[in-house]
């Protein structure tokens, strides 16, 4: 009879310490999605806002032109354009749209893992509750 207590016990604070485990890592890696989502949305924001103030998008009306014209002036306008783009703001943008990235990359590839915890941790819930 102790044997099968100590089984429950052991039993229980595993599946606690797995529901624990598996909650924060859910959390954290939503938390900085979210996180750099929002941070990626206002550095842009905030970068098209300083490109219409300088009127830098009238450069990429060449693209009403004839297809020779645009072939020809192509890159030196790209460059014009990339040139009025605030660096700063722009590689925190591109920096924060990376993370982003990696972090729903990370959470799609450990999706299976994920659901298996969670599953097992409702049935393990599940069965506690129909034996009280």
């Amino acid at each position: 009879m102790k044997d099968k207590n100590l089984e429950k016990k052991i039993l229980k604070g595993v599946y606690r310490l797995e529901t624990k485990r598996t909650t924060t890592y859910l959390l954290i890696r939503v938390f900085f999605g979210l996180l750099f989502l929002l941070s990626t949305f206002v550095f842009a924001s905030v970068t098209i806002d300083i490109l219409n103030e300088q009127n830098s998008f009238d450069l990429l009306d060449f693209f009403r032109d004839d297809f020779e014209v645009i072939k020809k002036y192509l890159f030196e306008n790209l460059i014009d354009f990339f040139q009025e783009i605030p660096q700063p703001l722009f590689y925190v943008s591109v920096i924060s749209i990376l993370l982003v990235l990696a972090t729903v990359f990370i959470l799609v590839k450990n999706f299976k893992k994920i659901k298996n915890k969670l599953v097992a941790i409702y049935k393990f819930q599940s069965s506690k509750d129909k034996t009280k």
